[in-house]
């Protein structure tokens, strides 16, 4: 049975996307039907696939067997069954019901993707150029002096330049583009480049040992921008594998809530989930900025504080520290952020 993108739209998140996004998630999704007094999944297992109701009726049930009712006409029809990882509750149809079933993985990527369309985090100011960098200044030496590399180990830097390989490009020629998976991380070692929307409108102007390319390859994503050679130039690429392993992996730092609880240094928790998924639950005192705003709002963060961002955002939480730590912040990812939730 096909399923129309409307009845999609109607569920939190999902009527956030766009019809793009949405026809993606439709062809990958599933309806299924089960019967009365049908387990549709149990608290504390795991469940590779979000449930969302279609007709009929589900009881929720917690540890303390509190009952959750949820029908077509209860204002929990506009979220997943299964809304939280661990889950918190035993699902049971009450009656024979309809179900839209999306693998949990493909749908957590479908979100980084939306939220990723953005410029790349190498461009720190819209529309603004950036002259092209003296000779005596070349482009390993920026790279060095970038906040993200600032925090790598010097054995990994060591081996992140043992495995670049040259790139000659000319004039014209888009080294990415937009919407299409990433396999290389770029940094411009001669030349000039420009970074398009998908209107064509010029975001930024890249110059020599300036990156491009990190963020798909951290949220497994598609490319956000376009980057075309605005001269004949040179730049080096690096492996997707070897990215992760040298530049992104060190990173990617979890904390425990009871390591967060140790910390004697200030610390602010975030969320980068959007505003209707925080509303759903969300860890209590945590910032709530959307990863399309936190770009945005990098000027109002504190050089001095730890953020941690809550990983219930799945892909999302990833790029998230990724972008902060590119712009000269701590950041890392609290581990189990649902176990932190306010009970229902």
């Amino acid at each position: 049975m096909s399923i129309e993108l409307q009845q999609l739209a109607q569920f939190n998140p999902l009527n956030t996307l766009n019809k793009d996004y949405l026809s993606q998630l439709a062809a990958k999704a599933e309806i299924k039907q089960f019967p009365k007094g049908t387990i549709l999944f149990k608290r504390s297992h795991p469940l590779k696939e979000k449930l969302f109701l279609l007709q009929g009726h589900v009881d929720l049930i917690d540890a303390s067997f509190k009952v959750i009712e949820v029908t077509p006409e209860s204002e929990r029809i506009t979220q997943a069954l299964n809304n939280t990882e661990p889950l918190q509750h035993t699902g049971v149809t009450k009656t024979s019901v309809s179900l839209i079933s999306i693998e949990s993985d493909f749908l957590d990527l479908v979100l980084a993707w939306s939220e990723s369309q953005t410029q790349p985090n190498a461009v720190k100011k819209s529309s603004k150029t950036i002259e092209p960098v003296e000779d005596e200044k070349d482009w390993m030496s920026s790279l060095i002096e970038a906040p993200l590399f600032e925090k790598l180990p010097p054995a990994n830097i060591r081996q992140l330049f043992a495995r670049f390989s040259a790139l000659n490009v000319i004039k014209g020629q888009k080294v990415i583009l937009q919407a299409e998976r990433g396999d290389f991380f770029y940094v411009i070692e001669s030349g000039m480049a420009e970074v398009l929307d998908t209107s064509g409108k010029l975001l930024a102007t890249l110059g020599v040992g300036n990156y491009f390319g990190e963020e798909a390859l951290v949220g497994d994503t598609t490319r956000n921008a376009t980057v075309v050679m605005r001269t004949d130039g040179k730049v080096m690429q690096l492996k997707k594998e070897d990215f992760v392993e040298l530049l992104a992996a060190p990173v990617q730092r979890h904390v425990t809530g009871d390591e967060l609880k140790k910390l004697s240094r200030n610390w602010e928790m975030l969320d980068v989930r959007m505003p209707l998924e925080r509303k759903i639950q969300s860890v209590p005192g945590s910032r709530g900025i959307a990863l399309k705003q936190l770009r945005d709002q990098l000027k109002e963060l504190k050089t001095d504080v730890l953020y941690v961002v809550t990983d219930d955002s799945g892909r999302r939480a990833n790029i998230a520290v990724q972008l902060l730590t590119q712009a000269g912040f701590e950041a890392c990812i609290l581990q189990n952020s649902a176990a932190h939730y306010p009970q229902q």
